[in-house]
Order: structure tokens, then C-alpha cells, then sequence
């Protein structure tokens, strides 16, 4: 028994560490040249096989539209610091609106459900990334309309 539970516990200390690693902000800057790395590395993950790929074309604008908000608000004061109350505030403002919609459809997002195992009252957690989740949706959606396409032309009506 205290075996089980001490593995229990080492599962739930390993287990907050992967979702804290998960939910971290993309961009949380305190001066200009640590945006700048920042954004690199964000626009490089958004690319087709990259961590933010799911993004859509509205969520990529409204990113894009964020990073040049804040980008320019680095131009006027390179350190959050020695920014005015107003364009501190701005620079919050755009910062959430970025992270809000990187984090909305990070691949790489962990998420967990309990479900219950088929023939059984027991309940299994099971735990797949957004990418995989997104990707098995896509696959039965085009499974369903592959399968009703190939049902339907097969019918043929009885002869009367």
C-alpha cells in the first residue's frame, strides 16, 4: 500500500509539472531585445508542422496585429519599466490578446479527460495533446464522409 502511494504521489508532483510547463505565457517581456527572441521563436512555431500551426487565419492576423502593437511600443521605450501608465497598460492589453490566442490552439497543450473504460463502471484518465485531438477529429470527419460517399453510391433502389 505505501507503495502505491508513494508512486501515486510521485505521479501527481510529475503530473503538475507538465501541465505548469504547458500553460506557460508564449510572450511575457520585460524589455525590447527579449521580445524580439520571443518573437522569433513564436513565428517560427507557426508554421504548418510547428506548435502553433493550428492557429486560424483570423488568429494569426490578430497575432500579428498584437506583436506590431507591442513592437512599437518597444521602439518608443525599450524596458517595460520606464513606459508610461498608458503604454504599460497597452502593452498588457496587447500581450494577453497574443498569448490568449497562441495558447487558444497550442498543439502541445496537454489536455486530460476521465472517461469510462466500454464494458466497465471504471474510469480511465486518458491524456492526449491538442495537435493529436484536432488530428483524430479530422480523420473521423473525413472517415464519416468517405464511408456515407462510398454507402451512397452503392445504393441502388429495388426493381419495381
Amino acid at each position: 500500500m505505501k507503495l502505491v502511494s508513494c508512486f501515486c504521489l510521485g505521479l501527481l508532483f510529475f503530473a503538475q509539472g507538465v501541465f505548469a510547463a504547458k500553460t506557460q505565457p508564449p510572450i511575457n517581456a520585460g524589455d525590447k531585445n527579449a521580445f524580439e527572441k520571443t518573437v522569433t521563436e513564436i513565428r517560427s512555431e507557426m508554421t504548418p508542422d510547428g506548435r502553433y500551426a493550428e492557429l486560424t487565419a483570423a488568429e494569426r492576423k490578430s497575432v500579428d496585429a498584437g506583436i506590431d502593437s507591442m513592437s512599437k511600443l518597444f521602439d518608443k521605450t525599450p524596458e517595460i519599466a520606464n513606459m508610461s501608465e498608458e503604454d504599460k497598460r497597452a502593452m498588457f492589453n496587447a500581450q494577453e490578446m497574443v498569448n490568449a490566442a497562441l495558447l487558444k490552439r497550442d498543439g502541445d497543450r496537454l489536455i486530460c479527460v476521465k472517461e469510462a473504460r466500454s464494458g466497465t463502471h471504471f474510469k480511465t484518465t486518458t491524456c492526449r495533446t491538442a495537435r493529436e485531438i484536432a488530428r483524430d477529429r479530422r480523420g473521423g470527419q473525413e472517415w464519416m464522409q468517405n464511408t456515407t460517399l462510398h454507402h451512397n453510391n452503392d445504393y441502388r433502389p429495388a426493381d419495381r
